[in-house]
């Protein structure tokens, strides 16, 4: 019985390495030619649900950020997990060929327009809480008030004076 050699990445990019003409800067093995064809893929996929949510939110269609959620941040996570191991071939021509430097500015630009849209909504959002709340504490006068308008139950230490005459 043969042992077999048990195949790692570090054993095939060594293998890439010598069959390589000499002088060559950066040698792909398959499995970072199949990394950068899918993390250009999922790019592409990140940029077009990144512009469906801004142009839903200009919309008014607002429902569409909880619905988009989900898979955004599934998405943005798988991106960042795999980032590492496409980062070193980036300005490698099998990388340039698919452009996904270019992707990457699409990326950056979609990511930068939908962050911005967001927090305009948070900020209108937090606006309309705040007015309603001044509105509410407007028209409640802010507590108890007796006969002859002296605010009560608001007193200094907290008691509340009974009168027992009448």
């Amino acid at each position: 019985m043969a042992i077999r050699k048990r195949k790692t990445r570090i054993g095939d990019r060594l293998q890439a390495r010598r069959a390589a003409p000499e002088g060559t800067a950066r040698i792909l093995t398959e499995e970072d030619e199949a990394n950068i064809a899918a993390f250009s893929d999922k790019v592409g996929e990140a940029v077009a649900l990144l512009n469906e949510e801004v142009a839903a939110v200009t919309e008014g269609r607002f429902q569409a950020v909880s619905d988009l959620f989900d898979r955004k941040a599934s998405l943005l996570k798988w991106l960042e997990l795999r980032l590492p191991l496409v980062e070193p071939f980036l300005k490698h021509e099998a990388a340039v060929a698919r452009g996904l430097p270019e992707r990457m500015q699409e990326l950056q630009a979609a990511v930068t327009a939908d962050s911005e849209m967001l927090q305009r909504m948070a900020t209108a959002a937090g606006t309309i809480v705040r007015e309603i709340r001044k509105a509410t504490e407007r028209n409640g006068l802010s507590g108890l008030y007796g006969k002859s308008g002296q605010k009560i139950g608001g007193e200094e230490g907290g008691k509340l004076r009974i009168d027992r005459e009448f």
